[in-house]
């Protein structure tokens, strides 16, 4: 069983780092639109941090269930969400946004069995994958052979970025750089924390608006 061809998207500081500098979120999702997807990977956190900067809360009480979504000639990409703690519980809310054709959570056997019964209970499609945690492999794997995924756009924070990258499931990185240097110690890079070295082939660089630029690597390290 195949996984899908994983992009990790992203938009950093010339110095490597995904927050403290004004981000152009309009050129972002330009660059996101013209890559390959039938999946837009991200994490919990990602997904609730995000909202919350829009006013939304996306852990608290949801509405009424949504109705089964159609998906047959719908070319939208599915939303996966990493979410083993089970953080998310407003999915009829994101299950109504026009982004994407529907929502996919990834749990594992540990995930809080009244969380379970609630995707259930909304039919809320959900993998469980791994025991403690999501193996993000074998969620790959599932999203390809069930929903007959075949690219995934990560997009994500450092954390869930740099797990993939360092477990091998990333194929290549396409990095929107803003032309800003945060600098500091402690700040949040592309790949997370880890320091191990992972090599990457240019393959491609193009100048945007504003001194932004657009560069796509290959992972060496990938499948």
């Amino acid at each position: 069983m195949t996984r899908p061809h994983v992009i990790v998207h992203a938009m950093c500081s010339l110095d490597g780092r995904v927050v403290g500098f004004p981000a152009d979120l309009g050129l972002y999702y330009e660059t996101a639109a013209r890559l390959p997807q039938q999946a837009v990977l991200t994490g919990s956190n990602t997904m609730i941090d995000g909202a919350a900067r829009e006013g939304l809360d996306l852990t608290g009480e949801d509405g009424e269930p949504s109705p089964p979504l159609g998906w047959d000639g719908d070319d939208r990409p599915w939303l996966v969400i990493v979410d083993g703690r089970g953080r998310v519980t407003r999915l009829n809310v994101l299950r109504s946004q026009p982004y994407w054709r529907d929502v996919v959570i990834l749990c594992h056997q540990a995930t809080p069995a009244q969380h379970l019964e609630r995707l259930r209970r909304d039919d809320v499609e959900h993998l469980v994958v791994g025991v403690d945690r999501v193996d993000l492999g074998e969620a790959l794997r599932q999203l390809a052979e069930r929903y007959g995924v075949r690219q995934v756009r990560v997009d994500a924070g450092g954390t869930l970025n740099g797990l993939l990258i360092r477990t091998g499931l990333v194929d290549e990185i396409s990095v929107v750089v803003v032309p800003y240097l945060v600098g500091g110690s402690g700040q949040i890079g592309l790949a997370g924390p880890d320091e191990s070295g992972v090599r990457l082939g240019l393959e491609s660089v193009r100048r945007l608006r504003g001194g932004h630029a657009w560069l796509r690597y290959t992972v060496a390290t990938g499948r």
